[in-house]
């Protein structure tokens, strides 16, 4: 099943997001600003996608008028179900940053479903990233897997902050939320916070705030 218009899919969520698909679910993480397009185009592959979308109202600084648009709930990703041999052919459009594996396809499908039916109330809600400024997780994809640090934020943006804790300084990495997973603090960074050497001592040291 492939819905033909990005604003009409079925308000129920086991149509939205059905069972028995011949294929498997993957995160597309998207090129800035192509999720629709690429919803629109997988659609046309024959490819099923989810694209949970919401209502956006921005006023003109200029006129004060109002604007409506129809935005993603999670900027930047799409959810997809393909074969391998459909997999090859939306990485083909080139709208695509990267693919996450979805390793528990059943527990996504559920989780889909309650996402899909909380955007289909007239209840007020908003986006939340898990993953919270200050905590330690570990990279689970792309080419920063395997990579420990804790999540700083810069400029409006998440960033993966690598301690080097003799010097009391770090590097810091752009990241998104979905390829991290949280961890417990190291032994060390718990020392390097009593003596006040960590990340955010450096940062406060700079007169910059993360967060």
């Amino acid at each position: 099943m492939v819905y033909s218009d990005l604003e009409t899919i079925s308000p129920e969520p086991e149509l939205a997001i059905p069972d028995g698909l011949e294929g498997t679910w993957w995160v597309a993480h998207t090129r800035s600003r192509n999720e629709k397009v690429l919803a629109h185009e997988l659609q046309q592959l024959d490819i099923f996608n989810y694209l949970p979308l919401k209502q956006k109202i921005t006023r003109s600084s200029r006129t004060g008028r109002k604007s409506h648009s129809t935005v993603p709930v999670f900027a930047g990703y799409l959810f997809l179900n393909a074969t391998e041999t459909q997999r090859h052919r939306a990485l083909a459009t080139n709208r695509i940053a990267n693919m996450l594996f979805v390793a528990a396809q059943d527990q996504l499908v559920a989780q889909l479903r309650n996402v899909h039916r909380v955007i289909g109330t007239d209840a007020g809600f908003e986006q939340f990233d898990g993953i919270r400024v200050g905590q330690w997780v570990r990279v689970i994809d792309g080419p920063l897997e395997g990579v420990e640090g804790q999540v700083v934020k810069q400029l409006g943006k998440l960033r993966l902050a690598v301690n080097v804790d003799i010097l009391g300084q770090s590097v810091l990495a752009e990241i998104s939320a979905p390829m991290l997973e949280a961890i417990d603090m190291p032994e060390s960074a718990d020392d390097s916070d009593k003596t006040g050497t960590g990340a955010h001592a450096t940062s406060l040291k700079n007169g910059n705030a993360y967060s």
